[in-house]
């Protein structure tokens, strides 16, 4: 925290304003129910606002937390205690950066606020002068502490952007030119599988294309690769057309089968081709350092759980994580040297990255843990997809340079998103579903 933040904030608290908020205190706290009823009666109904929230998530969770920190806010506070506060306001900045909530809205919210209280004090006291310091306090408390929770947010939004960035730049060329050949190779198969000679096999149509792995690819992880937002545009737009054709042939009778089966390959063929286009557009840009593991680097991973999050809350799928750790690893280090233990890192990922599907994301979380997103991937399959990792690093043999070799095990945590727009609260489940799995025994999964 800044010395500003501290002078600012801290000298709101002297001893004539402590006694002023416990003397309002009793009056305001049974309100504050109301008062966030109407804060959130208010931006509900408006549209620009209402995108932002929803009906459920405000009464399970948004309506709590406002109340928690209106309790905060209005409180009388020693010196000692006023770190502590200074720092509570500044983690809400932070979450409102992480769920992506406009200042804007935060703003408007406080107005709201405000003349809730102040009518309060108004209605109660009339008009005197114990009203008048009393609405003076207050205000200036309030916008204090906005002022606190949107420089935070500025912060965080600044470092996300950041990260944003340079997750693409620093995505390798060759990785991702291999990715959409892969993806590519994935949308011929289906072409050859499914028109040929257009003789389709009962129920080859029903599945949605947005539900194909080269579907979800482009739903979830082209967003995050390409820099040109009118090459996105273009790519999603080309999806949408051949899931529109696919759907059409699906219902069509056998007359029409001919023209609609050359309408979506024709679709197709146009996604394809600017897949190739992108990935030509980043073999010319090429710029990466190898790292040890290969995976991505935990300072990419608040944009694409921010992607995720909000993509859940807007749709009907969620996404799940899962965090693994690998069991007694400084043991390795202590007992064949860091060169083993990088081995078997290097390993490890090597195994985690070919276990998951093309549109999952797994990155270096930490020294030896290793955290898998899964999107659209809900609990049950979460939990097979972890079962089957922790099976394959426990039958992995690890040949050492020395003609020694080494055996490890894995303790795995996962977690599907609930509905809170918080990210870092799914990653505190799973961190918490880890090591329930090492004081189980390590080598399991907990969920």
């Amino acid at each position: 925290m800044s010395k500003i933040d501290r002078y600012y904030y801290g000298n709101i608290f002297s001893p004539e304003t402590n006694a002023t908020l416990s003397r309002i205190q009793p009056l305001l706290t049974p309100h504050i129910p109301a008062y966030v009823d109407k804060f959130y009666e208010v931006l509900l109904s408006e549209p620009a606002s209402a995108k932002f929230l929803d009906n459920e998530l405000v009464e399970k969770r948004l309506k709590t937390s406002m109340t928690e920190w209106l309790k905060e806010t209005i409180s009388p506070k020693e010196e000692e205690y006023i770190s502590d506060s200074i720092r509570y306001h500044q983690r809400v900045g932070e979450v409102h950066a992480r769920v992506e909530i406009p200042m804007s809205l935060v703003d408007a919210g406080m107005t709201i606020l405000k003349g809730e209280i102040f009518e309060t004090i108004i209605r109660n006291q009339g008009s005197t002068d114990e009203t008048a310091e009393a609405v003076t306090t207050l205000n200036r408390l309030l916008d204090s502490a906005l002022s606190l929770i949107n420089d935070s947010y500025m912060r965080g939004k600044v470092a996300n952007e950041r990260s944003s960035q340079e997750f693409i730049t620093v995505s390798s060329a060759q990785e991702v030119a291999l990715e959409i050949e892969r993806i590519k190779s994935s949308i011929y198969q289906w072409i050859t599988s499914t028109l040929v000679s257009h003789k389709f096999t009962e129920g080859a149509l029903d599945e949605s294309l947005l539900k194909k792995d080269f579907g979800l690819w482009i739903k979830h992880k082209f967003p995050l690769i390409t820099t040109d937002a009118m090459r996105l545009t273009s790519v999603q737009t080309a999806l949408e057309h051949s899931e529109e054709a696919r759907a059409k042939l699906a219902l069509a009778q056998s007359s029409a089968e001919k023209e609609l089966a050359s309408r979506l390959t024709d679709a197709l063929q146009e996604l394809i081709w600017l897949l190739t286009d992108e990935a030509n557009r980043h073999l010319a840009k090429e710029s990466k350092q190898d790292a040890l593991t290969s995976l991505l680097e935990r300072r990419f991973l608040s944009p694409i759980l921010q992607q995720e999050t909000s993509m859940a809350i807007q749709g009907s799928h969620g996404y799940s994580v899962i965090m693994i750790d690998l069991d007694h690893f400084k043991r390795i280090n202590d007992l064949y040297g860091h060169q083993a233990g990088d081995i078997v890192l290097k390993l490890v990922s090597k195994l985690i990255k070919e276990k998951i599907r093309l549109t999952d994301y797994a990155f270096r979380f930490g020294g030896e843990e290793i955290l898998v997103v899964a999107p659209e991937l809900e609990n049950d399959d979460a939990i097979k997809l972890a079962e089957r990792i922790r099976e394959d690093i426990e039958h992995l043999f690890i040949e050492l340079p020395d003609c020694r070799h080494v055996k490890v095990t894995a303790s795995l945590g996962v977690a599907t998103f609930f509905g809170h727009p918080d990210y870092q609260r799914l990653l505190n489940d799973a961190d918490t579903k880890l090591y329930e799995a090492k004081r189980a025994g390590r080598n399991c999964v907990r969920y």
